[in-house]
């Protein structure tokens, strides 16, 4: 039977941003099916581009081919199982798209300059990295009260942030300026997406979303995007502080959940990104004061 090929339209872009945001399509796309081996023809659609123009417009923006962005988030993704999970390095290397422990060893040992059993060996002598900006290990962890949460998925409006994250403060201000011009008033709750560990992530490619709930009836469109905060069941720890000791809080997290059951049960952490819940405004209240909550997955 033969294949239909994915419908593309292109008309012409009417701007860099026009441009920026396909891109941004297409990346989320790529995103939510890492383990796939999607055709660049489907990638592609996603954009509303051809494959020819979609491949070379990628690597402009984003700094480097789509194999290659693809390849570097499946062993990020690994990196993070290697340190967070007792998974099996088979298991891992299976799961994030590798057909052998060869090949897997191989390509990470390029991206990380040791063998997996040694990264995860390392790791936990370490105690592990964080998600934020601060020191994320040793040895005097403050004790954190946690609590398990389900949440269902839920409609925002985002702007992309990707570089430190101690400059996400750009995209909230894209964010805020967007939602004052469409008249989104009152208090509306502010969420972040972070999809990678800056100890794992150079820093300049680190992705972080900045996101505002609004309602079904509001239009998303120009510099922001419309996307779902992801649901399931989370570990959630409140932070109290400035954003930069933020990393502290996200080891604790991680050395709790390791460390014995919760609520009766043992748990296990899931997948990036973790999610980022700030109960006031920055612009209004001073650095220890601020008041953050950090929603890890489980699975």
């Amino acid at each position: 039977m033969q294949q239909t090929q994915p419908t593309v339209t292109e008309p012409p872009a009417r701007s860099d941003q026009d441009y920026a945001a396909r891109i941004r399509r297409a990346q989320r796309l790529l995103e939510e099916r890492l383990s796939e081996d999607l055709p660049l023809a489907e990638v592609a659609a996603a954009a509303g581009l051809s494959p020819f123009h979609f491949h070379r417009l990628f690597r402009g923006l984003v700094g480097e081919p789509v194999a290659a962005h693809v390849r570097r988030l499946r062993l990020e993704r690994a990196a993070h199982r290697l340190e967070q999970t007792d998974a099996d390095i088979l298991s891992i290397a299976l799961d994030v798209g590798y057909g052998s422990n060869e090949a897997f060893t191989r390509a990470f040992a390029r991206q990380f300059g040791v063998a997996p059993s040694t990264y995860r060996a390392e790791g936990a002598s370490s105690g592990g990295g964080g998600d934020r900006e601060g020191d994320g290990g040793g040895d005097d962890l403050p004790p954190i009260d946690v609590r398990l949460e389900p949440r269902e998925p839920e409609r925002v409006a985002c702007v992309r942030h990707v570089g430190p994250y101690s400059d996400v403060a750009s995209a909230w201000k894209t964010l805020f300026k967007w939602g004052w011009r469409h008249m989104i008033f009152g208090r509306p709750a502010m969420f972040a997406l972070c999809h990678d560990d800056p100890e794992v992530t150079q820093p300049e490619r680190c992705r972080y979303d900045a996101c505002l709930v609004v309602k079904a009836s509001a239009r998303i469109a120009g510099p922001v995007s419309e996307i779902r905060l992801p649901g399931g069941n989370f570990a959630v720890v409140r932070h109290r502080g400035p954003y930069d000791g933020l990393g502290q809080t996200y080891a604790a997290l991680f050395a709790r959940v390791a460390s014995g059951p919760i609520d009766g049960e043992w748990r296990r952490l899931g997948d990036p990104p973790s999610l980022e819940r700030y109960l006031n405004d920055p612009r209004k209240t001073a650095p220890e004061d601020l008041e953050t909550e950090v929603w890890m997955p489980l699975v």
